[in-house]
């Protein structure tokens, strides 16, 4: 099979729907080589420009003008480029496909991520729900088959949107192998000296907006009493960030607390591994890999009820009600003070864990595929 993608967020996005663009294609290219892959990206640059492709995957870049003219490029030029190169399926990896047509020979699949601005509009300027919430629904009711990153999100596609069950695929989403792997001694000792960690901290990793929920988590540390209260290390950025930084301090927590922005990648398994837990009390989720992330890492996770939540941590993690500070601050004292608690959150979340590996999400997508593909040669 000839399989095509949108490369929007592959090279220049370095938060969930590019961590998604990267684990989807690389993990397809290094499990089922025997396939070709074109990655559609308006121009090959940002942070991820130099990443080392395999050899099964081709980048096709736009032309000047479409360079210039990215958003136009997407929505008209794919499906010719895809006549050109044969493309058997494409794959519009974020909600979106392009305005035109593909051809008969060229199937396709969108992936949902979430629905959050039509079920949590208080969320959302008005503005961009419109927007999302046409896009989003013509390119659910144009492809062959949508792909939803949980069930939750199934849910949602086929109640909102009234897509047909029969046309929703839920196939999970994985993380970077690198958050398996072994932390030593001296990579602890310049991790901590680089970011000036707290001895022991919570973790959280997310954009800083509203509904992630950090304000609580700052809260919940708040209640704490001092002697048992563990630092806060928060990674990421966004407008909240401001609004954050005045409460950490209003709260006395200024000197506990470290805004670490976006970190480098190659940092940010080991922040997970120093980490004494993992709290991420968002209201709600398309999935959640930030959990999966820190169950891989081996952190015991704290994170919300609802949602899709549950399907992210499954039996491993411990489930807060969205915006109760007291029964989150509870939950962490009660995850950093029993050991045997902890231990037995590690050991569940690395099995859970197991279930997202690479190898077997891309054997899901894979299926998918064939479906497609098979739809096609039907008479």
């Amino acid at each position: 099979m000839h399989i095509g993608f949108d490369g929007k967020r592959f090279f220049q996005n370095v938060t969930g729907l590019g961590n998604y663009a990267r684990s989807t294609v690389l993990g397809l290219a290094g499990h089922f080589p025997e396939h070709r892959y074109t990655l559609y990206a308006p121009r090959v640059s940002g942070p991820f420009c130099t990443l080392a492709l395999p050899p099964a995957l081709h980048v096709q870049e736009a032309c000047p003008a479409g360079r210039r003219l990215p958003a136009l490029w997407r929505s008209l030029a794919i499906p010719r480029a895809a006549r050109a190169d044969g493309l058997d399926i494409y794959h519009g990896l974020s909600h979106e496909l392009p305005l035109t047509n593909f051809t008969p020979r060229t199937r396709t699949a969108v992936t949902m991520h979430d629905l959050l601005f039509l079920t949590h509009p208080h969320l959302y300027p008005w503005a961009d729900r419109q927007l999302y919430a046409w896009k989003y629904r013509r390119s659910c009711l144009k492809a062959d088959l949508v792909v939803a990153i949980s069930r939750r999100t199934a849910e949602d596609v086929q109640e909102v949107f009234g897509v047909s069950p029969d046309r929703i695929r839920v196939a999970y989403q994985s993380c970077d192998p690198a958050f398996s792997a072994p932390l030593d001694d001296a990579q602890r000792h310049r991790l901590r000296s680089r970011h000036n960690l707290p001895a022991g901290f919570v973790l959280f990793v997310g954009s800083l907006i509203e509904r992630k929920g950090v304000r609580t988590l700052v809260d919940a540390l708040s209640l704490m009493p001092p002697a048992d209260r563990p630092g806060l290390v928060i990674v990421g950025k966004g407008p909240l960030e401001t609004a954050l930084r005045e409460q950490v301090r209003s709260s006395g927590l200024e000197s506990q607390t470290r805004f670490l922005g976006q970190v480098p990648g190659p940092d940010l398994p080991g922040l997970y591994r120093l980490a004494s837990a993992f709290a991420y009390p968002s209201v709600g989720e398309g999935f959640g890999i930030p959990i999966l992330e820190a169950q891989t890492s081996g952190t015991p996770v704290i994170t919300s009820t609802g949602s899709c939540f549950a399907e992210a941590g499954g039996d491993a993690a411990v489930y807060t009600t969205p915006g109760d500070a007291p029964e989150l601050a509870a939950a962490l004292a009660r995850v950093l003070g029993d050991e045997l608690l902890r231990q037995g959150m590690i050991e569940r979340g690395q099995r859970h864990a197991e279930n997202f590996h690479t190898a077997r999400t891309s054997e899901r997508l894979m299926q998918i595929y064939a479906e497609l593909v098979a739809g096609s040669e039907a008479p």
